[in-house]
């Protein structure tokens, strides 16, 4: 019975050891079953992906691949001349671009290379290009160097220099320098400022190109440049002989005076078109933020940052259109226009300066103080006389006097298409009292830019019409095909023929027997018109001196105005540069000479040599000549002079002379002895003066003037009336 007991349990253990065995049989079969139901999952997720998206994947890939796309600078567009010469142009030049990426998978020895002709070249430290690639180890774009040439970059591939590519682009030159500087205007390397550059950026802009990556044959990808277009090209009316000859007259005569401002334009009256505009102070547009060259490197390091921007802003301002001015005198022809247009003068009448009208209970000077006697309409204009012109004014009624105005487009800007025009200043209709439209009617109490006055004055010229004046004749394009192209253009008609011809005759005795003599240009006939106005605040002795001169008389073809803002009251300046210019320009245009090489009718002097005298014996000299004299400087000789000799003056012109003292000597000013006797004169220059001369009377002429500072213990040599 205990054997049966026994073989019972071994079964039982038996049966437990069985059930053990087939349950993991089954948890291993479900394990290989999860297991290949997931190679199965993942074998049909492969292939989903592969065969149903595999495309779309793939286009994802690419993209990434091809999401590098650069941005190429287009070559801004060129300025050129009426003859198509260049004045500012796009040199190409090229970025160098670091690739990190692929400068890490060089090797050592290449790494290596690549540093150390980078850093030789660009003058950077092998550290500071290492930290550069280093710090993007993810990019393949990495600016090192901008703008350099091509003779360079042709360098720096010879060296083999692998991990950089480089990237086009351009600089902006400017050939000729500071010509005609503040009618083209800079790039900034960002748009254009002033002048031609800021009112055409956006025709000269051209289409940027591209560099980008392109599949082909589906799998492989390449990198293709799209190429930039040219921006449009921009033809000016200005012509860059006459801009030179301007430009070279006008700064040696700047050196000269020394004038706070100076403005030049020459104009067709016929068309409206701008031949040259010259305005000063003047810079470079190659080196836009610094007037070293101008000034000296040592004026412009001791100006404070303050003060460099300040006169960087005067330098980039064209004074021709920015800075309105009151005209003085170059404004009497238009008043005497629009008087014989409206019928209100007698041709015939006759006028008496006394040297002072009275308007109301104000006085108002003519320049010549003592008067210029009864005068005809055409003496009065070529005398310049204030008087006769406001007499003039005086029968012209408000309406009319200010309408003019309005036809003269004074008070509003003329749209020549150059940036920040002003508009000058002119009275309302309310606003023009009779000492208001005396003052107008001399070319005081309002103002105008000369782009303006020019404008308007050749109405006088061209049969009276107010031409629409312009700078820019075409815009071309890239494929020289014509944009756009301006054609002369008439605004309104302000006179008729017969009142033109007639002031024209008048303007022209301005300069054959007036205050316009000295502008006379041999062998051509020539008229015009003097100005000069005193600036604000009246009183302080500082005048805006001017002309505008026409030629040829008969038939002007060219207008040209001249302008320098504080000089002398008498100084020849303007009329002497306006002589210059038109003996180079009225040939170069193909005008022919009238035959006549004669001077004017006007009396005139030629200016000797004074240099090296002392003060007494160069006046004498000038007063044989009948020429005044301008003292600039201190002491008792004469180290330079202005006009040279050989320099033709109308009689009583006025010459500057430039003293220097001997060394220790002591300096007094010299007193105002006129109008005293020769007795009071003793006691006033007793001790610091000796007299000399007349030995009694009452003094009429002193030599030096009053106020010249001359070495103590000199003479003062003087005469007495008669």
């Amino acid at each position: 019975m205990s054997k049966k007991v026994n073989k019972k349990k071994k079964n039982v253990y038996g049966t437990k050891q069985s059930d053990y065995m087939k349950r993991m049989q089954i948890r291993m079969r479900w394990v290989k079953g999860l297991m290949l139901f997931c190679v199965a999952l993942l074998v049909y997720r492969i292939g989903y992906f592969k065969i149903v998206k595999g495309e779309e994947f793939e286009k994802q890939v690419r993209s990434r691949l091809m999401s590098t796309e650069k941005e190429v600078d287009a070559l801004r567009g060129s300025i050129v001349d009426r003859n198509n010469k260049t004045i500012a142009t796009s040199m190409l030049s090229y970025h160098v671009i670091l690739d990190p990426i692929n400068i890490l998978k060089l090797v050592d020895e290449q790494q290596e290379h690549t540093y150390n002709t980078l850093a030789e070249y660009s003058k950077k430290s092998v550290a500071d290009i290492k930290a550069i690639v280093e710090g993007a180890p993810d990019s393949h774009y990495r600016i090192l160097m901008k703008d350099i040439s091509a003779e360079d970059m042709m360098m720096l591939k010879d060296a083999k220099v692998k991990g950089i590519y480089f990237e086009e682009s351009f600089v902006r030159n400017y050939p000729k320098g500071s010509l005609a500087a503040q009618t083209i205007g800079f790039y900034n390397k960002t748009e254009g400022q002033y002048g031609i550059e800021q009112a055409y950026n956006q025709e000269m802009l051209g289409k940027p190109g591209r560099i980008y990556s392109k599949l082909q044959e589906e799998s492989i990808v390449t990198t293709e440049v799209a190429a930039p277009q040219k921006g449009d090209t921009i033809v000016l009316t200005l012509d860059e002989v006459i801009q030179q000859y301007v430009e070279q007259t006008m700064n040696k005569y700047v050196e000269e005076v020394k004038p706070l401002n100076a403005a030049a334009i020459i104009m067709n009256p016929k068309t409206g078109e701008i031949y040259s505009m010259y305005s000063y102070p003047y810079y470079d547009p190659n080196t836009y933020t610094n007037l070293t060259e101008q000034m000296g490197k040592a004026a412009w390091d001791a100006l404070t940052s303050e003060e460099q921007a300040a006169a960087l802003n005067r330098a980039w301002k064209n004074y021709n259109i920015q800075i309105p001015y009151e005209p003085g005198s170059t404004f009497k022809p238009l008043l005497v226009g629009e008087a014989i247009e409206e019928g209100l003068i007698d041709l015939s009448a006759h006028y008496n300066c006394t040297g002072v009208s009275q308007v109301g209970p104000d006085k108002i000077r003519c320049w010549k103080r003592q008067g210029h006697g009864v005068q005809t309409l055409e003496q009065a204009i070529a005398n310049s006389c204030n008087s006769a012109m406001i007499e003039i004014s005086q029968h012209i009624p408000d309406e009319i006097f200010y309408e003019y105005f309005v036809k003269f487009g004074f008070g509003e800007t003329t749209q020549i298409t150059l940036p920040g025009e002003a508009a000058g200043m002119i009275h309302s209709l309310n606003g023009l009292g009779p000492v208001q439209k005396a003052t107008s009617s001399i070319g005081q109490t309002f103002t105008v830019t000369p782009v303006q006055l020019i404008t308007a004055f050749s109405s006088l010229l061209n049969g009276g019409n107010l031409m629409q004046p312009y700078i820019v004749s075409k815009v071309i394009d890239n494929e020289n095909n014509v944009l756009s192209e301006a054609i002369p253009q008439v605004r309104r008609q302000i006179f008729s023929d017969a009142t033109t011809s007639q002031v024209q005759q008048y303007m022209e005795s301005v300069v054959k027997t007036g205050t316009g003599a000295a502008a006379a240009v041999p062998g051509y006939s020539v008229g015009g018109k003097t100005g000069t106005a005193e600036k604000l605040p009246r009183g302080e002795g500082k005048h805006i001196l001017s002309f505008m001169g026409y030629a040829p008389a008969d038939d002007p073809e060219v207008v040209a105005l001249v302008l320098f803002d504080e000089i002398g009251e008498t100084d020849p300046t303007p009329k002497l540069a306006f002589k210059e210019i038109m003996e180079n320009v009225l040939p170069y245009l193909g005008i022919e000479p009238t035959g006549d090489d004669s001077l004017p009718i006007v009396d005139m002097s030629i200016v000797p040599s004074v240099v090296d005298l002392d003060l007494y014996d160069g006046i004498k000299r000038l007063e044989v000549e009948n020429l005044n004299y301008e003292v600039i400087g201190v002491g008792n000789k004469i180290v330079n002079q202005y006009p040279v000799e050989g320099t033709k003056l109308p009689l009583e012109d006025t010459v500057k002379l430039y003293l220097e003292a001997e060394e220790g000597k002591e300096i007094s000013l010299v007193p105002e002895l006129e109008g005293l006797t020769v007795d009071e004169a003793r006691r006033i220059v007793d001790g610091v003066f000796s007299l000399e001369g007349a030995s009694d009377g009452t003094i009429s002429h002193q030599v030096p003037k009053a106020g010249t500072k001359i070495e103590k213990g000199s003479k003062i040599i003087v005469q007495t009336m008669q």
